[in-house]
């Protein structure tokens, strides 16, 4: 709680990179449309899921069982549209998912 659960990057146009834990991965699809929440901006922005990693980040997924399984996290990138144009890089960012 209170740490960054995304960061804005903007290499040409700018996305927001987000951990999405294993009980809501499935629920999460490229296309998918997501709100970003960006500290200073009011507004929620809109962003377009691009990629979700295939592969989970920290203890393998054949080591785990069922209760240790839901603290997997798969990184994704969201998309953000032309509202974030002016945004700098490396914002802290909250990715509202399903």
């Amino acid at each position: 709680m209170g740490a960054p659960l995304a960061v804005v990057l903007a290499e040409g146009p700018p996305f927001a990179r987000a951990y999405i834990p294993e009980p809501v991965r499935a629920q999460v699809s490229v296309d998918d449309t997501l709100q970003v929440r960006v500290d200073g901006i009011e507004q929620a922005l809109s962003g377009t899921v691009r990629w979700v990693s295939v592969e989970p980040a920290f203890t393998p997924y054949y080591a785990l069982n069922r209760e240790e399984r839901s603290r997997l996290m798969y990184l994704a990138e969201v998309q953000l549209g032309d509202d974030a144009a002016g945004l700098p890089s490396g914002l802290p960012a909250q990715v509202i998912l399903p």
